[in-house]
């Protein structure tokens, strides 16, 4: 990109894959020019808060809701207008019919996750759902290797909401539910809210708090889970990404499975226990940022970084095969670590 220009980069879905995005728009935000990104709504504060970001579109996404397809098509012609005179585009992508719609909207060349171009000028470079997203990320913005850890800075006023709502003490973070994105529900994800309220007892009994993190729709897990248990402070649907994220650099852990909360843990360097099923640890989280418990069921992992096709197994799900005893021991393990560094 020449001096003057102006590039587009487009992630446009969820927020835990936004985060996985951010070192390598990080890395090429570091190298000049100015730069627009192309966000959903479940995205879009990943985007705002990126150091070096020149502005954030925000489209409707899913592109067919409520409203049918009238929205969409408003949005999009209005934007074309606003994306006049972008030069370049970066489509962390492989849909083919999104990379069509950012060549609608730009008529700019583009450099995308498709595995064939669309034409000539689209530079595809593959986006493998089995390996690690940041890398293919990387690969598809042009940069080198680097830091890892997801970018997504606190304000001051977070950081001290969280003071003040947590107080002092020692506190673990658990959420309860994060079977959901935009694009699909994954309820094969979720681990038993009885299960997680086990281990928020024995926390407690120990001496900590437990602070419950997720969306409003996860309140009624979030509900078993502290109904009884002592010492827990529930944030389901209470607090934004922001806060949560202020919530979570001031805990000495993380538990919960593969979600949006996990990967925002992980943006913290906040110690994180994450539980696996469906999903693969290896494309979705960097090597040894969280301690990972699989299920031991042989189908696992069914998908990886896509859209969830749909679970095959007979019986009940495979995360219900991850017994309490060994979240526990990888929790408590990671609690004494902490505790000594």
């Amino acid at each position: 990109m020449q001096a003057g220009d102006t590039g587009l980069i487009v992630k446009t879905h969820a927020f835990g894959d936004a985060l996985l995005a951010t070192p390598a728009v990080a890395r090429l935000l570091e190298r000049g020019g100015r730069w627009i990104a192309l966000a959903g709504p479940s995205a879009a504060e990943v985007w705002r808060r990126m150091p070096g970001m020149a502005r954030v579109e925000v489209a409707p996404m899913p592109p067919v809701g409520p409203g049918g397809l009238l929205g969409p098509v408003f949005w999009t012609i209005a934007a074309r207008r606003r994306l006049a005179g972008i030069s370049e585009c970066v489509v962390l992508h492989r849909s083919g019919a999104l990379r069509r719609w950012v060549r609608l909207l730009t008529g700019a060349p583009s450099r995308s996750g498709g595995q064939t171009p669309l034409g000539r000028w689209e530079t595809v470079l593959g986006l493998d759902p089995m390996a690690f997203a940041t890398d293919s990320y990387a690969r598809i913005a042009g940069v080198g290797p680097g830091d890892d850890t997801p970018v997504f800075p606190v304000t001051r006023e977070e950081t001290e909401w969280a003071a003040g709502m947590l107080g002092t003490g020692r506190w673990v973070a658990v959420a309860p539910g994060g079977a959901r994105n935009p694009r699909d529900v994954v309820q094969r994800k979720l681990w038993p809210a009885c299960r997680f309220r086990e281990i928020a007892r024995r926390l407690v009994s120990l001496g900590f708090g437990c602070v419950l993190l997720g969306d409003g729709r996860d309140r009624a897990a979030a509900y078993e889970v502290s109904h009884g248990t002592g010492h827990v402070v529930d944030l389901c649907g209470r607090a934004t990404w922001g806060r949560s994220a202020a919530v979570l650099a001031r805990c000495d852990a993380f538990l919960g499975v593969d979600s949006g909360a996990a990967h925002l843990a992980t943006s913290q360097r906040t110690p994180a226990v994450v539980l696996f099923g469906p999903t693969s640890p290896e494309a979705l989280y960097a090597r040894g940022s969280v301690s990972v418990v699989k299920t031991t069921a042989e189908c696992s992992p069914c998908y990886s970084n896509e859209v969830f096709t749909g679970c095959a197994r007979r019986g009940a799900p495979c995360m219900f095969e991850i017994d309490v005893d060994a979240v526990w021991d990888s929790l408590e393990s990671l609690l004494n670590a902490h505790s000594g560094a």
